[in-house]
């Protein structure tokens, strides 16, 4: 699986305990006009379970407050929110938590079921014109 930090690590290895089926790295690309201006983004995970698609950006808290990270992340969930699907923001998790999981995975406990061969795809899948989301390729099938 795609990871370009280790907050990004930290932020699949939860994955493994949020039973999710399927993960997919930067998923697709949206794009909207906001405050007059054609923006772009794309997320960097799209987790799959059985309670629906996720849409996950990960930040590290100290930039969350910056006014550029601020309007991207509000706008992407204006847009991933309205097709029904969840947007997180993932920042540093707890440190207790986060040992437990690490431990966890190494023993063995749990594997990586989510993350099988050709499961990421790195710049395809959705395209977002306007702030509206059209679905492309095998991404249709999973909405």
């Amino acid at each position: 699986m795609i990871y370009e930090s280790r907050l990004e690590l930290a932020r699949l290895l939860l994955a493994d305990f949020d039973r999710v089926r399927r993960i997919l790295a930067q998923p697709f690309l949206l794009e909207a006009d906001v405050a007059g201006a054609r923006r772009r983004h794309v997320p960097d995970y799209l987790l799959l379970s059985d309670d629906g698609p996720v849409v996950v950006d990960v930040k590290p808290a100290r930039l969350l407050a910056k006014p550029e990270v601020a309007l991207t992340f509000a706008w992407t969930r204006l847009v991933v929110e309205s097709r029904g699907w969840r947007f997180q923001i993932a920042s540093e998790p707890a440190e207790p938590g986060l040992s437990n999981v690490r431990f966890l995975t190494v023993s063995g406990f749990v594997g990586w079921p989510a993350c099988l061969p050709g499961t990421a795809s790195v710049g395809a899948g959705v395209h977002s014109t306007g702030g509206q989301v059209h679905l492309v390729g095998d991404l249709e099938e999973l909405s």
